[in-house]
């Protein structure tokens, strides 16, 4: 426990303890470098640019606020459609909702850049054949269209939480409003938005944090209109040009105003929602999510959700594949099928040696990740779950599930200042390991599963354990890891996902020589990589990297649903009838339970199995 207490430290504390240090003793590093001294000039320097530093502000308040309000608007009505409505082809519906989860962020910005192209986007081609919409209906670069895109790509995260949320509500209350003589907008303001409101409100905050430390969309569309916006802002003053010094202090400076900003918004989230139990609608008898009959509405609900879908799945995927088979940028065209299209970008992918090391490296970086949070936040989870309540139980238990308050920018940019700090000593910086270390930050989603899952087993499986003579770490390791294996699987199973997709971690820590794909894919489709740039291949990559993160994670998806339907049938396989099931005491009692279990691995020890 110990251990694991002093990893999760290492993971969340001490990087943005070298960030705050950085802030206040700079210009450059903290430690190592003669002209470091203690001092706010880094702030100083901050709020003499004002301009600047509002506009930073403000650009960022407007990208992140105006995406996050368009984002749960969606979700909640994507949601609403296929929870609480007649709607057709609901699962269908909710199928293709959760399609762009699989993209990787960086190949999404990449698709929606070739959809939205001035001349040769398929989206703005489609709008040229509308009356009125001019020669450049859609402008990708400008700020508005930004603030959209964001939106767009990040519905799916809002969607997957307010569905639960949505189906454990009961409808029976709203009905009783309207049979009150409530109208339906009255009952959603008095009825249905306090039902859902701590839930929405913990959608928004994690939404938000999540936006804030996206820097794809940035990256590839807001150069010009959304250079102020804080995660490209970040990312810039890191990446110092030709002749020019990173500033890395004035970078802290700015990372710690943001990190003050969404740990406000996450306390705020908590003192919300700690009474969130008087909102509870769920019971036992007379439960019954209802149905709102959709009528004369149901086709203009189903012509929005096919617009959203067209949008986010269908479009996007058909330009990364327009954009492969073609040499050049080129509308498409009957002509253009039949004079300009060829498949060799998609040879040249898979003939390509960094490719498969790149991808090598994201299998090993995702994995490695993974496997270290679950497994420390696993062993942390226990204790506490495990420990009386008291003052350092209930830090501790908040310290670990802090990482969900902290924008992936900024754990980036902090994993950077520490590795460039301690690389005199341990030399880690742009190496694989930092990246394995840099991804792990996530480990609250893992601590938060795991103690979640460990308040659920009851204690008297370890005493009965103990009683028949065990240990307390061989009670551990034999009934409650057992018991806790499906969700800390599953747990990894998100992890790797995420891993695999990451682009903002890396974008801060990977060199070339310890790039993932997600960064190889950019430099594909980056113009300012001189001999790496090759659009079509980087769109070839990019559609075969998306189909292996969907095989991989289904995958890992379908084994843990096989080893679980494995392990109930052999928990509730047949019994005759009148016979103990565990061929000895009472099943009821846990102790018999453990005692047999031990008894027979004891047995089967003696007998040299």
């Amino acid at each position: 426990m110990i251990i694991a207490g002093g990893i999760i430290f290492l993971l969340l504390a001490l990087p943005l303890i070298i960030q705050v240090i950085t802030a206040f003793r700079g210009p450059f590093l903290p430690f190592g470098v003669s002209s470091a001294q203690w001092g706010v000039e880094n702030f100083v320097t901050l709020w003499g640019l004002r301009d600047d530093f509002w506009s930073v502000i403000g650009s960022t308040a407007a990208f992140v606020g105006g995406a996050t309000t368009l984002g749960l608007l969606m979700a909640f009505g994507l949601a609403w459609v296929t929870v609480r409505t007649d709607a057709p082809m609901r699962a269908v519906i909710s199928a293709l909702v959760i399609v762009p989860y699989i993209i990787p962020p960086i190949v999404k910005a990449q698709a929606f850049l070739l959809m939205l192209s001035p001349e040769t986007g398929v989206l703005n081609q489609l709008l040229r054949l509308l009356p009125f919409t001019g020669d450049v209906p859609i402008n990708p670069y400008a700020f508005p269209t930004l603030i959209v895109i964001q939106s767009l790509t990040s519905v799916t995260f809002p969607y997957l939480m307010i569905v639960p949320i949505l189906t454990n509500m009961d409808g029976s209350l709203e009905e009783s409003a309207r049979v009150s003589g409530a109208s339906w907008p009255e009952t959603l303001r008095r009825v249905t938005l306090p039902m859902l409101w701590p839930g929405l409100l913990g959608v928004a905050v994690l939404t938000f944090i999540l936006g804030l430390g996206s820097l794809e969309v940035p990256l590839l569309f807001g150069q010009e209109s959304g250079k102020s916006i804080f995660a490209l802002k970040l990312w810039v003053l890191i990446s110092a040009r030709s002749g020019e010094l990173p500033q890395y202090g004035l970078a802290a400076a700015w990372g710690l105003i943001f990190l003050i900003i969404t740990t406000i918004a996450f306390f705020i989230y908590l003192r919300a929602t700690r009474d969130a139990e008087r909102r509870a609608s769920v019971s036992g008898k007379g439960f019954r999510p209802t149905t709102m009959q959709l009528g004369v509405w149901k086709v203009p609900v189903m012509i929005a959700v096919g617009a959203f879908v067209l949008l986010t799945a269908v479009l996007p995927l058909f330009a990364l594949f327009w954009s492969a088979i073609t040499p050049y940028p080129i509308g498409f065209s009957l002509d253009a099928v039949l004079n300009h299209t060829r498949f060799s970008a998609f040879g040249a992918v898979f003939a390509d040696g960094e490719f498969w090391a790149s991808l090598g490296r994201t299998v090993l970086i995702a994995g490695g990740s993974a496997t270290l949070a679950c497994v420390a936040a696993t062993v942390l989870a226990y204790g506490i779950a495990r420990s009386k309540p008291s003052f350092w139980t209930k830090a501790m238990d908040l310290f670990a599930s802090s990482s969900v308050a902290i924008p992936a920018t900024i754990a980036g940019f902090a994993m950077f200042l520490l590795f460039m700090v301690i690389n005199p000593i341990i030399p880690l910086a742009g190496t694989i390991l930092a990246l394995i270390i840099a991804y792990s930050y996530r480990v609250s989603i893992a601590y938060r599963a795991s103690y979640s899952a460990t308040l659920q087993i009851r204690k008297e499986l370890e005493e009965a354990a103990v009683a028949s003579g065990a240990s307390r770490l061989e009670a551990f390791r034999r009934i409650i890891a057992p018991l806790l294996a499906p969700t800390v699987f599953a747990v990894w199973i998100q992890l790797f996902i995420l891993g695999t997709n990451e682009f903002t971690l890396p974008a801060f820590l990977a060199t070339p020589e310890s790039r993932p794909l997600s960064m190889y894919i950019y430099a594909m489709i980056n113009p300012r990589s001189a001999q790496l740039y090759s659009p079509d291949q980087g769109a070839a990559m990019a559609l075969i990297f998306t189909l292996m993160v969907f095989i991989i994670g289904y995958g890992l998806q379908a084994v843990l649903s096989r080893r679980s339907f494995t392990a109930a049938a052999k928990r509730h396989g047949p019994v005759l009838p009148g016979a103990d099931p565990l061929g000895g005491d009472d099943p009821a009692d846990p102790s018999a339970t453990v005692t047999i279990a031990l008894g027979r691995h004891t047995a089967g020890k003696k007998r040299g199995r």
